[in-house]
């Protein structure tokens, strides 16, 4: 069955694809069009006013908390630099997210910010975007191999290790026999998220630990609930820790272990710095998270944006890769943040 599932996924973004590229087509046309009718006025008037920017904004998923944040730094940054938002909310789908773009790119952005539920669309969006000479700017997720402008993100690998390492302190302090672990993974096109389960599992398996179960929860956090029954159901006596590599998820594990009497017993960490997260820390259901900060991410990606729209040089973490690094932290048992260079 999931053989079958995955070949109809494949045949879907394919059909998709073909879509984009007819897509892109025309709108190259147009937008070729409408560059040389810019420049035609502006040679006949050269004291037309400067023009302002606008961005195309198109987000995962704006009910969810963190994307919600990310959204607001984009909104909130681009008022300050007075540039113009058209937003798109592709609400956890793929044909969301294509058509979408396709209508931002229609209306004339300067600029396109996505933080894409599939990253594996990425590079058709992209080649469709460069054709109509628009940069791209991906905040989170993963670029999905494609040639962008620049991508925002936090180190996923450095802050699975700092799970793991925080785990081993809460299996010290609070004297956990138990050698296993386990994780809750986030869905497979996510690549650069999974990042955080290698980064704990490397930690764990370091200190003699077994990764006794990995379970994918697609960042749901009903299916979470539902990966930490299964786990439940063969290691309930016999567990350290669950990491689930967003907090969606972990708040469905922590669930499922208070249902199954085991809150406080087995640790419960998670990754995002969710507000939900936050109150489940203060009310003893899970024991950390890993914080990233969604609302400084959407402000960077407006001004990396508007550095590339003024032709101004970007300030890469990894300029191979057109990366930049947003900072993260840990959320303690205590419910209060400890800054990520405190953990040594």
């Amino acid at each position: 069955m999931n053989k079958l599932l995955k070949i109809i996924s494949g045949l879907i973004v394919f059909l998709l694809v073909f879509c984009f590229i007819v897509y892109s087509q025309n709108i190259s046309s147009e937008r070729a069009q409408t560059t040389w009718q810019d420049t035609a006025v502006t040679a006949a008037d050269s004291s037309a006013p400067t023009k302002k920017y606008t961005i195309g904004w198109s987000v995962y998923n704006s009910s969810y908390e963190f994307f919600r944040s990310m959204q607001e730094g984009v909104l909130e940054r681009a008022a300050e630099l007075g540039i113009n938002v058209i937003t798109h909310n592709q609400n956890s789908s793929t044909v969301e997210m294509i058509t979408g773009v396709t209508s931002l790119i229609n209306q004339g952005i300067d600029v396109l910010m996505i933080s894409p539920f599939n990253p594996d669309a990425m590079p058709v969006i992209s080649d469709m975007a460069k054709k109509a000479g628009i940069p791209v700017v991906v905040v989170d997720i993963g670029t999905g191999g494609a040639d962008v402008d620049a991508f925002i993100i936090t180190d996923s690998f450095a802050g699975g290790s700092l799970a793991g390492e925080y785990a081993l302190e809460l299996i010290r302090k609070h004297s956990i026999t138990s050698k296993n672990a386990a994780i809750i993974k986030v869905e497979e096109t996510a690549v650069h998220a999974r990042r955080r389960g290698e980064g704990f599992k490397d930690i764990l398996t370091q200190s003699g630990y077994n990764i006794v179960a990995e379970i994918t929860a697609n960042s749901d956090q009903y299916q979470g609930y539902e990966a930490m029954k299964e786990i439940l159901s063969t290691y309930a006596d016999d567990l350290a820790v669950v990491f689930a590599e967003n907090d969606r998820m972990a708040l469905g594990a922590a669930q499922a272990i208070d249902e199954a009497g085991k809150k406080g017993q087995i640790m419960v960490i998670g990754f995002d710095g969710d507000p939900a997260a936050i109150d489940a820390i203060k009310n003893g259901l899970m024991q950390g998270t890993i914080a990233q900060q969604p609302f400084e991410m959407g402000a960077l990606g407006v001004n990396v944006a508007n550095s590339l729209l003024k032709g101004e040089r970007v300030i890469y973490d990894d300029v191979e890769k057109k990366e930049l690094f947003v900072e993260i932290y840990l959320i303690d048992e205590t419910g209060m943040p400890r800054r990520y260079t405190d953990n040594n």
